[in-house]
């Protein structure tokens, strides 16, 4: 009866030591899932769901939170080495992207990082280098370099004032320099701010309502 007893747990322990042997091997044998790397086509429909995220207002905080949630997948070094390569392309395009490049300079308002800092340099030298560019008519004084205070002219003034065509990167040195024109500037667009970068956004907005409407 002992023998037996002995024999039955020798066969059990056989059975259990087996049992394990094959959960391990079978476990070894499962491979991995490794998500494959993004290719550059997939970046840039990315990258378009996170600009019309940006359009729709949704905030710095939906920009960094979407940007966190693909860290895992995308790299802020491959962000930027594949924005380099867009902008550039972008730059080289005989087409306007106007529209696209308003776009790049409201993420880069959002201070969510170096990429955001990209766009808006990118998106700067599309609207300042492109052909089709807004070209705005200012009518104030020259600026007065070093003078922290310029007088404000009256209307009268103003009007013998010589029109100059400006660029978009020259104006926002304007308003950046001068206070009393960058009141002007919002109140003539009817806006409530002190913001240059804001006021530029506006402009350009106002300048492609004005192309939708003449076509």
């Amino acid at each position: 009866m002992l023998k037996q007893l002995l024999q039955w747990i020798k066969k059990l322990f056989r059975c259990l030591f087996a049992g394990k042997q094959n959960l391990t091997s079978a476990g070894e044998q499962v491979p991995k899932s490794v998500a494959p790397p993004l290719s550059d086509t997939d970046l840039e429909f990315l990258f378009t769901e996170l600009l019309e995220g940006v359009h729709q207002v949704k905030g710095q905080t939906w920009a960094q939170k979407w940007l966190d949630n693909l860290e895992d997948r995308v790299s802020t070094d491959r962000w930027l080495e594949w924005l380099n390569r867009f902008g550039e392309r972008l730059l080289a395009s005989s087409r306007p992207h106007n529209e696209l490049a308003a776009r790049l300079v409201q993420l880069g308002e959002l201070r969510v990082g170096e990429i955001s800092n990209l766009s808006y340099d990118i998106g700067m030298k599309i609207l300042t280098n492109n052909p089709g560019e807004p070209i705005w008519e200012y009518d104030g004084p020259d600026i007065v370099q070093n003078n922290p205070s310029i007088p404000t002219k009256t209307e009268e003034e103003l009007t013998t004032e010589e029109y100059k065509t400006v660029t978009l990167d020259e104006l926002l040195m304007m308003l950046q320099d001068d206070e009393n024109l960058c009141q002007q500037v919002a109140e003539q667009l009817g806006m409530e701010t002190d913001n240059p970068e804001e006021i530029i956004q506006a402009l350009v907005n106002q300048y492609h309502e004005a192309n939708k409407s003449s076509v």
